[in-house]
C-alpha cells in the first residue's frame, strides 16, 4: 500500500517536472502566476519575488525573524508558515522530516512540500517509502514545547553539514551556515569547515 502510494507520487512529480520543466521551475518563478502575485524563494524561506507579466520584478525578504508565507501572501511567524529548503536544486526526491518521523519533504526541483506517513508508519529515509513505525530506525530530534529563556536549543542536520535548525515554540526553524563554513554541533556554531568534523555524505557548504 505505501509503496504504491509512493509509485504514484513519483510518477505524479515526474509528470509536472515535465510538463513545466526545470528551466521554469528554477529560473522563472513567476511563469504562470497572476499580475501581483507574490512567489517565495526557494532557496529562502524569507524571501519572495513580485510577479508581472509572468516575470519577477523585484526580490524582497521579510523582516528578521520572519518567513514568508506564499499560502497567505505576507510574512508571518515560523511556527505558521511551512518552508522547507530542499538539499539539492535539481531532480525529485525525498527527504526526511528533521523532527518527526512520520513525515518528509516532497522535492521537486527546488520546491518544497510537506508530506505524511499514514497512522503507524514512519518514512524509511534508507528506502524512500512509509515503512511501519517499528521497522524504521528514526533518528530525529525533537524540540522541547517550551522555549527555555536562558537557553536557545539547536539541532544539528542530518542531510547537509552546513544545515542547522533553531527550535521555536516546539518548531524547528531550518537555517544554514555562511558559505565555506559548516555547523559545529559540539560548539553550536558555524566554523570553518577543516574545523568541524562531519561524515554526512556528499555534504554541501
Amino acid at each position: 500500500m505505501q509503496f504504491n502510494t509512493f509509485t504514484r507520487l513519483a510518477c505524479l512529480l515526474a509528470f509536472v517536472s515535465g510538463a513545466f520543466g526545470q528551466d521554469t521551475w528554477q529560473d522563472q518563478p513567476c511563469k504562470g502566476m497572476a499580475d501581483g502575485y507574490f512567489v517565495r524563494d526557494k532557496l529562502d524561506c524569507a524571501g519572495y519575488f513580485f510577479c508581472s507579466n509572468g516575470q519577477a520584478q523585484s526580490a524582497a525578504r521579510c523582516p528578521e525573524d520572519y518567513l514568508f508565507s506564499e499560502l497567505h501572501q505576507s510574512c508571518d511567524f515560523p511556527t505558521n508558515v511551512d518552508c522547507h529548503v530542499c538539499t539539492d536544486q535539481a531532480g525529485i526526491y525525498l527527504e526526511p522530516h528533521p523532527t518527526n518521523c512520520s513525515q518528509f519533504f516532497m522535492c521537486n526541483n527546488g520546491y518544497s512540500s510537506l508530506g505524511h506517513c499514514s497512522a503507524g508508519y514512519s518514512f524509511d529515509a534508507t528506502q524512500n517509502i512509509c515503512n511501519p513505525s517499528d521497522r524504521v530506525n528514526c533518528n530525529a530530534n525533537r524540540c522541547p514545547a517550551v522555549d527555555s529563556p536562558n537557553k536557545i536549543v539547536y539541532l544539528p542536520s542530518t542531510e547537509n553539514c552546513a544545515e542547522y535548525f533553531v527550535c521555536q515554540s516546539g518548531t524547528p526553524i531550518q537555517t544554514f551556515c555562511a558559505a565555506q563554513l559548516y555547523w559545529d554541533p559540539i560548539n553550536e556554531r558555524c566554523d570553518l569547515m577543516s574545523n568541524v568534523d562531519c561524515d554526512i555524505a556528499n555534504p554541501n557548504a
